[in-house]
């Protein structure tokens, strides 16, 4: 019992969610009061029920004595943080130091990266490009190969902003912190915050896939009811560690004021101030996603939050250092903005017994103008964000409309002017009168930055920017005109790899005659090559990627480089036709195939170690992966679709019909 459970005035709370993937859940919760336990009554008897047996059981089971561990996804950052200024504390790491200090290895195609601090890794204000995804997230399987393989790859990278402009959310920034905890440490990260972080706080259900029984994991299930393999990441400083909620809550206990178990006041201090930078809108700390809530400063409460997301699962940690409250929830399905609104709903209950209320501010009915002002019709033209365009008009000078121009799917939304100057977005159609304000209120502004256009949303930033058609030479316009509405299928990650089964598994290039010298929402630079013209201010632009196409054998494949992904054009996959009984295995390339006309079709499968088979219907929706757990080997074809056989060379699978 370390000296932070017995003070008397620490409030902890630690809830643990099994959900299934339309958000039906059961909880389990343990709390300090009465009332507390009363509010968790409350929330189990608006539970809905699942029609689906294994989720209600799984559900049940999770209690406060379960042994169940979740991964926490970006929850995990502040372990991360957390090691780093234990480092600092002891003098060994410089907050404002260039990362190349600790990691000599660390390299970048562009000189910048020297400029980059250990800070700006944490406060994520670095200009690295976003996130390393290829190979990181791992069904039922582990690896060391995408931590050893990561500067490499890193390496090829420029960087999207001058280090330090602005904020932009970046899960390869904590890879790196990783990295340099080790480097310093002498130690693996897992190791380190072993010792570190969890036997000082006696975390028993604390770790990563290196140290931790991923058969104590909580189950997921898709399509409704089938379980399938837990899921691993190997960005560990990033995304993945494991803890149960009772855990994440203690670990929240060690920023209360007064508690130095692990860190002095002044790391914490360093932590919790707001390093909001040039126009992003997030007010990030030193790993924490918010410092500055606005309704919990206006009752004089500072609360910090964390939340963080993997494929399946999620969590969120709250905390109030100075009035000793610490909520955590985690959960199997859902997300973690549902985890977060649970663990705030706790906080209020907590601060209320405390004599401290919070008021949160009431949604406004807003009043509506029924025409645009003239200085804002000039507005009007293409916008763009990472991987679209939209077409911005005011008909009539009445309203706005938003149409897509190059996306996925089509869509056309309108918005209506308001007295305090924004656009609300509307139900129905404006211009027959019958249309209402969408509830809850969607808003958007316009905002001039630095001569460049932007409309933003509250609380979210700027979401695209204005731009203008770009004259490029023919046969660029041609080469990528040739590959309108064609798709690529992930190819290079290994059998184990999550991006097979998640909608990451196809990028569709589109282009428009309305848009000339632009993909997706990319500026053609050559036939082969496209590119960000504008970045845009905070996390609207992270994640991102220039596409490359290169062409081998004969087959056209897009690289997204910066995610550590390839892709190869559906325009050199083969049909599955019924005399296959036999896919060779490629390692780093997956064999797609087109599923057209199998009507009544079941395959047969005989898959050997470290393969996989995944199934999709028309839709791109899956019908069938061998990490689904006891599904058996006999899987129907959808009539029309795709099928991916992924694994090592030397390997078959083996096909009967």
């Amino acid at each position: 019992m370390t000296k932070n459970k017995k003070d008397k005035k620490i409030k902890k709370m630690y809830i643990g969610l099994m959900m299934s993937l339309t958000l039906t859940f059961s909880m389990g919760g343990i709390c300090t009061s009465a009332k507390e336990e009363n509010h968790i009554k409350e929330i189990k008897s608006q539970d809905v029920q699942s029609n689906d047996n294994k989720n209600d059981e799984t559900a049940a089971a999770y209690t406060e004595d379960s042994s169940y561990i979740l991964n926490i996804g970006s929850v995990s950052k502040m372990y991360t943080v957390t090691a780093v200024m234990q480092l600092v504390d002891r003098g060994e790491v410089e907050l404002d130091a260039p990362v190349t200090d600790y990691i000599s290895d660390f390299k970048l195609a562009d000189e910048r990266y020297k400029d980059i601090t250990v800070r700006m890794l944490m406060n994520h204000t670095s200009g690295l490009m976003g996130t390393l995804y290829g190979k990181g997230i791992l069904f039922d399987d582990k690896s060391e190969g995408y931590h050893d393989e990561f500067l490499k790859i890193l390496g090829k990278e420029k960087l999207k902003y001058e280090p330090g402009t602005f904020n932009c959310y970046c899960n390869d920034g904590f890879t790196l912190l990783e990295i340099l905890v080790e480097r310093v440490s002498g130690m693996t990260f897992t190791e380190y915050i072993e010792e570190n972080i969890c036997e000082p706080l006696s975390l028993s259900d604390t770790g990563s896939v290196w140290n931790m029984d991923t058969e104590r994991q909580a189950p997921v299930y898709v399509n409704g009811s089938i379980k399938t393999a837990s899921e691993n990441l190997m960005l560990i400083g990033a995304g993945g560690v494991k803890s149960n909620a009772e855990d994440v809550c203690n670990f929240g206990s060690a920023f209360f004021a007064g508690n130095d178990t692990l860190l002095s006041e002044e790391a914490k201090s360093e932590m919790a101030q707001n390093n909001k930078t040039g126009y992003a809108y997030e007010n990030f700390g030193l790993g924490w996603d918010e410092v500055e809530k606005k309704d919990y400063k206006a009752a004089g409460v500072t609360v910090l939050s964390k939340g963080g997301d993997t494929i399946f699962q999620n969590g969120s940690l709250v905390v109030a250092p100075d009035e000793k409250i610490s909520v955590a929830v985690v959960a199997s399905g859902g997300g973690s903005g549902v985890d977060e609104e649970i663990a705030l709903d706790l906080m209020d209950i907590a601060l209320a017994e405390q004599g401290v209320n919070v008021e949160h501010q009431k949604e406004v009915k807003p009043e509506l103008e029924d025409t645009v002002p003239e200085s804002i019709l000039s507005y009007e033209g293409l916008y763009a964000d990472t991987h679209m365009i939209v077409s911005v008009t005011f008909p009539d000078s009445r309203y706005m409309q938003i149409t897509s121009v190059i996306a996925d799917n089509e869509f056309e939304e309108q918005y209506m002017y308001t007295k305090d100057g924004s656009f609300v977005k509307m139900s129905g159609d404006v211009a027959s009168g019958n249309a209402i304000v969408l509830s809850p209120v969607e808003t958007l502004t316009f905002e001039k930055i630095d001569g460049q256009i932007y409309i933003c949303a509250p609380d979210t930033g700027c979401m695209v920017y204005k731009i203008s058609e770009k004259n490029v030479d023919e046969k660029v316009q041609s080469a990528w005109d040739n590959r309108d509405d064609v798709s690529y299928y992930y190819i290079s990650g290994p059998a184990s790899d999550l991006s097979y089964m998640i909608e990451n598994n196809c990028v569709t290039l589109h282009t428009s005659e309305l848009a000339k010298g632009y993909v997706n929402g990319q500026v053609m630079m050559d036939e082969n090559n496209a590119g960000y013209e504008t970045i845009m201010p905070g996390s609207a632009s992270r994640d991102i990627s220039e596409m490359r196409i290169e062409t081998v054998d004969g087959k056209e494949y897009l690289c997204m480089d910066a995610l550590n992904y390839k892709y190869i054009s559906e325009e050199c996959i083969p049909t599955f036709t019924e005399d296959i009984t036999e896919v060779e295995l490629k390692t780093d390339e997956a064999g797609w195939y087109k599923i057209d006309g199998a009507k009544d079709q079941t395959l047969h499968l005989d898959i050997p170690e470290n393969a996989s088979v995944y199934v999709f219907d028309k839709y791109g929706n899956l019908k069938y992966s061998s990490y689904m757990i006891g599904y058996g080997t006999s899987v129907p074809l959808p009539e029309y679709g795709m099928i991916v056989f992924v694994g090592e060379s030397g390997n078959n699978v083996k096909i009967d019909r």
